[in-house]
């Protein structure tokens, strides 16, 4: 703004007084083009000012666009088909496919009708998707989809249209459908499916990435009481009003979940000294479809012994069934004693020579149930958010809600910030990112490397040494038949002679 003042007045000078001036190596410029510099100046400023509205703009329209139930997941709300039918999709990191209800179910206040949608096109491919309990049926096709908070984008989508459906929805969610986030080599039935997100930067140009902030249930003040969580996401950029400082990222190794690499993992200052090769067995991918923080088991055995060691030494000590995810933890309202549990760090590489920590603190893992599950009015109750895990490492809500998340796609990478959500006791520790420090391994060393199966190079080297061993083996196997045969002549000589019965000998010989 300085500038467009001062600028006026150098012309004052210029034409009024004569006054000449000079650019940086002492040429002197003329009235003229000082009037023609100050014309463009403004333009300039003008159409900074207006680049700063419409991003400003963009994300205010994005800003408090996710809402959701405690365990239930964050949906967003989108219109799909001509003319549009409004449908709320849970936001899910760890899937690829865009589903969502086209035939009535008892779990879902509504679905999809697609004879009432003049852009939907159907195809005879039909999609099964199992998930740990339940799963969900239904055929491929495509239609228009266009976001609330951003009215302004729409664009033709692979969409799951969900026939049959067991153990999915979720009663009362108010979520009729899942927007997969993830890579399209994780699309169900294969990969040729192009999930929503990747036909979304295809062709709308906004850039390759997006922004979570899942802020928990602190946001129940500012939506429906009977929702309770709330939070933004953010297509195309990031948000400076929703996180503080800056962001720390870590690199996506392998692009189908959003996989990183744990370096270290501790409870309170302490580290587990575990080999990191551990703490991504068998995988580390951030999903925001997953409730709770999950862990590999002799990770997550280390982790729980830890904390209740550290809870017990400050004269709290819950039942077995309150850790094992069982039995809910109840206190009089605002009384929870946050500090009476450790913290957890959890550290990942910036660089090859850097690293940086997320500390979640225990107003994460320790997960409120919802005003609506209470055990009563006057009581607030909480359940352990950090469970065992056979297929790896899930950074799930529980996590995430700590934090302002962004998948920098473009650039392969995931950056962590600190969340503006409020929280819940701001007398007790909060979730913070640390860093950067100091580190001196090697990332790579720490990351599960699975076997290829589709190796062509490997395989034939694994072919090959067969074939040598076979061809070691066989008159190994030869010298052993011929010494069984002679063997065997007299010893079945002599037990033929001794049996009673032929016929058990026969059995026995086929054996």
């Amino acid at each position: 703004m300085w500038k467009m003042e001062i600028l006026p007045l150098f012309l004052f000078l210029t034409f009024f007084l004569g006054t000449t001036f000079s650019d940086v190596r002492g040429n002197s410029i003329d009235p003229e083009t000082l009037s023609l510099l100050y014309v463009r100046e403004q333009k300039r400023l003008l159409f900074e000012s207006i680049g700063r509205s419409k991003r400003d703009l963009d994300f205010l329209s994005q800003r408090n666009n996710l809402k959701g139930k405690p365990g239930q997941g964050y949906y967003l709300e989108v219109n799909v088909g001509s003319p549009p039918q409004k449908m709320n999709i849970l936001i899910d990191t760890g899937s690829s496919n865009f589903a969502i209800a086209a035939s009535p179910n008892p779990d879902v206040n509504k679905y999809f009708e697609r004879e009432n949608s003049t852009t939907f096109q159907g195809s005879s491919r039909t999609v099964f998707v199992p998930y740990t309990q339940g799963n969900w049926k239904g055929i491929l096709g495509t239609d228009l989809v266009t976001l609330t908070s951003l009215p302004n984008v729409t664009v033709r989508s692979n969409i799951a249209f969900i026939t049959e459906a067991t153990g999915f929805f979720i009663n009362g969610s108010m979520w009729q459908g899942i927007l997969g986030m993830a890579y399209k080599e994780i699309a169900r039935p294969d990969s040729s499916v192009v999930p929503y997100f990747t036909s979304l930067v295809e062709n709308s140009g906004i850039d390759d990435l997006f922004a979570l902030q899942l802020c928990g249930t602190v946001y129940k003040e500012t939506i429906q009481t009977d929702l309770e969580m709330g939070g933004s996401m953010t297509f195309g950029g990031i948000d400076p009003s929703l996180h503080h400082g800056r962001a720390y990222y870590t690199d996506i190794i392998k692009e189908w979940y959003y996989e990183i690499v744990i370096v270290d993992v501790g409870v309170g200052n302490t580290s587990l000294s575990m080999d990191c090769k551990e703490y991504n067995f068998e995988k580390t991918i951030v999903d925001s479809g997953t409730t709770n923080m999950r862990l590999p088991i002799r990770v997550y055995n280390s982790v729980m012994e830890k904390i209740k060691q550290e809870t017990k030494a400050k004269g709290l000590d819950p039942p077995e069934s309150f850790w094992k995810g069982e039995k809910n933890l109840c206190w009089a309202e605002n009384t929870i004693p946050y500090d009476a549990f450790p913290s957890i760090y959890i550290s990942f590489t910036e660089t090859e020579s850097s690293a940086f920590s997320l500390v979640i603190s225990p107003q994460q893992y320790i997960r409120p149930i919802g005003e609506e599950n209470d055990e009563s009015p006057d009581e607030d109750c909480f359940k352990i958010g950090i469970a065992s895990s056979t297929t790896g490492t899930v950074l799930g809500a529980v996590v995430m809600e700590g934090f302002y998340v962004v998948f920098d796609r473009a650039h392969k990478k995931i950056g962590f910030a600190q969340s503006t959500c409020a929280v819940r006791d701001p007398t007790a520790r909060v979730s913070s990112v640390n860093g950067p420090f100091t580190f001196n391994g090697n990332s790579k060393d720490c990351a599960y490397v699975k076997v290829d199966k589709n190796n062509k190079t490997m395989n034939v080297i694994a072919y090959v040494l067969a074939g040598i061993c076979g061809l070691c083996i066989i008159p190994l196997c030869v010298a052993m038949a011929i010494f069984q045969w002679r063997t065997s002549r007299c010893g079945g000589l002599r037990k033929r002679h001794d049996s009673t019965n032929d016929t058990n000998d026969l059995m026995a010989s086929d054996r």
